[in-house]
């Protein structure tokens, strides 16, 4: 059950992350379609009706997403990089197997909890008290792992991606245990601070755990897929910073000013890390663009770079008085929210994977035509999505700042970006049937033949 095999670890957090990619996924189609034809919320059984309502499938759909599969791709990703870059065993692989149990029995509890209700009812800090400390001990575990094997590495050079493994464990325990409130059961301040740390906590979830730790993976990626050294290494560690700020969420409320001041202040500083990450990225590129044609891990990891500036464009815009009134509480938010889960760092995910996985066990990818329809019916589904949505969201803005329009009407002109919202959700749940159906033949046709679990490739470490 704790194997201490090289390598193992981090393929079974790989498998757990597409189990939980499915079932998340099921649950936002199924909002997306109740969405588009509300009348058939009146189909479900009486019995049912409640577990399938919006509110708490909604939360269900995210807290599986964020914690199920990106967070576990992310964790299968750091076990799998820390032995190659320290030129050392993982610390200990047992540790990492239990970190699995733990990790896997806490997403199993918000799968139940949640759709029965049983919830501290705080956006994405829905997960009650117990699971709350289960994610606690589990960041504890792999920060344990991760600093233990970087003291004990046999490379002396410490690689900008263990930095910001480093970094990400330690500042997101911080940040959970104060956005979730981790020492009261309740899990919840009072009046607006409550309001105040809950946004505090959902924007450094991003920034501290998916921004920080994203970019490590990605710059562990770049040079492997791209065959070519990190242009800067210094300039990596630039892109390390991670803006804490959050508070902008929540503009124009009754916040302090000089709280949203400061955190529009930290929201523009954004551009920094942004400008130095996407530099490293286009200098390293250079003489190698022609292999996005033919890399398909490649070819996620350049999109979703290229989409993770424009979150953050979107980012630093939406931090503005004057435009967060406008597209605050609209459809403009889901867009954005969908193009930094979905697409920017689930992007990523989807190259580690591919680079990882045939390697941890041991044969090629099944199919290279799958990877391709991945590509594309994802892409193109998630680009229908979002486009549609922000469209969305600034009709529903320039309704709402009218002040002339009855809202139920600007209720009804919804419906036909609902559907292309709907669409969009089916290209893409096409797309990641054929990435989890791929991943699945390649671990089950043939018996494994184990490839060298802590050989590193060209470009690592460079």
């Amino acid at each position: 059950m704790l194997s201490s095999t090289a390598g193992s670890a981090s393929r079974r957090f790989f498998f757990a992350a597409l189990f939980w990619l499915l079932v998340p996924g099921v649950m936002g189609l199924t909002l997306a379609l109740v969405l588009y034809v509300p009348s058939l919320q009146d189909a479900f059984p009486i019995g049912i009706k409640p577990y399938l309502s919006f509110g708490r499938l909604r939360s269900a759909h995210v807290n599986l997403a964020i914690f199920g599969w990106l967070s576990q791709a992310y964790v299968g990703g750091i076990l799998y990089i820390l032995p190659r870059l320290t030129h050392t065993r993982l610390f200990s692989e047992r540790l990492a197997h239990a970190n699995w149990w733990l990790w896997n029995m806490m997403v199993a509890g918000a799968l139940l909890t949640l759709p029965l209700g049983v919830t501290q009812g705080r956006e994405y800090a829905e997960m009650i008290w117990p699971l709350d400390l289960l994610l606690v001990l589990n960041m504890l575990l792999l920060a344990v792992n991760i600093w233990g094997t970087v003291a004990r590495r046999n490379e002396p050079k410490i690689y900008v991606s263990l930095w910001t493994f480093m970094a990400g464990t330690m500042v997101m325990l911080p940040v959970y245990m104060v956005g979730n409130k981790i020492w009261d059961p309740d899990g919840a301040f009072t009046g607006m601070t409550d309001n105040i740390v809950n946004y505090f906590y959902v924007h450094n979830l991003f920034n501290a755990w998916f921004t920080t730790v994203g970019l490590g993976l990605a710059l562990y990626l770049l040079p492997k897929l791209a065959d070519r050294p990190l242009y800067s290494h210094k300039l990596g560690l630039w892109g390390l910073w991670s803006v804490w700020t959050g508070q902008h969420h929540q503009l124009n409320s009754p916040a302090p000013d000089w709280l949203e001041y400061l955190t529009v202040v930290f929201s523009i500083l954004a551009a920094v890390p942004t400008t130095a990450f996407m530099v490293n990225f286009f200098m390293t590129m250079r003489g190698s663009w022609q292999r996005v044609e033919r890399d398909v891990a490649l070819r996620f990891l350049v999109t979703g770079a290229l989409f993770w500036a424009f979150t953050c464009v979107q980012g630093v815009a939406q931090s503005f008085r004057s435009f967060s009134m406008r597209v605050h509480f609209t459809n403009w938010v889901i867009g954005h929210s969908h193009l930094a889960l979905v697409v920017d760092y689930s992007f990523w995910a989807f190259a580690l994977i591919y680079l990882m996985v045939p390697q941890l066990v041991g044969r090629s990818l099944y199919s290279r035509a799958l990877m391709e329809w991945h590509y594309w019916l994802t892409t193109i589904g998630m680009v229908v999505f979002m486009v549609f949505l922000w469209v969305a969201g600034l009709i529903q803005a320039q309704h709402w700042m009218s002040n002339s329009i009855p809202f139920l009407d600007t209720v009804r002109v919804m419906n036909p970006f609902f559907g292309a919202r709907l669409f969009g959700g089916l290209l893409a749940g096409a797309g990641i049937l054929c990435f989890v159906y791929n991943l699945w033949r390649t671990a089950a046709i043939e018996p494994a033949r184990r490839s060298p679990v802590l050989a590193a490739g060209p470009g690592a470490g460079q």
